[in-house]
């Protein structure tokens, strides 16, 4: 298990800044809709901050890119960026970033009585169930995402 002084390092360049500064973006008043388009859809009038709609907690945000296919049935792919959340509770059904044995992954935490498992989304991937004997430590909750279509 990473320590935490050498994880916050390394991890250094995903901090958010203690007051992120407003990126007040145009909103649509219209939903898009992915049939016929409506013909109010080039109105708008309202404007959304991408910092207020996606983190809650500066201080406790963080984001980390995606590589790997295990999580792609949560609509989770690699090239993504998550929106992490460590001042969140982890619950069960959570997606949520943790460390197993040194090892940083992105998976559903599955907590049933004493049984703690980490589910992948994808049917290659077997559950990872959490034994004695294992560093385990649930990071922060996954509360949202970036994905870019066009490069």
């Amino acid at each position: 298990m990473l320590p935490i002084s050498t994880a916050k390092d390394s991890f250094r360049w995903l901090l958010p800044t203690l007051d992120p500064a407003p990126l007040s973006l145009p909103l649509g008043l219209v939903k898009v809709s992915a049939g016929f388009p409506s013909p109010a859809a080039d109105y708008q009038d309202e404007r959304l901050d991408i910092n207020e709609y996606l983190v809650r907690n500066a201080v406790a945000t963080f984001f980390f890119p995606v590589e790997g296919n295990s999580m792609e049935g949560a609509e989770i792919f690699a090239g993504d960026v998550l929106v992490v959340d460590r001042s969140l509770r982890a619950r069960d059904g959570h997606v949520v970033v943790a460390f197993v044995d040194g090892e940083r992954l992105v998976k559903r935490l599955s907590s049933r009585g004493q049984t703690v498992q980490l589910l992948a989304e994808h049917p290659a991937y077997p559950p990872l169930v959490i034994r004695d004997g294992m560093e385990f430590l649930v990071w922060g909750v996954v509360i949202g995402k970036f994905k870019r279509f066009v490069v």
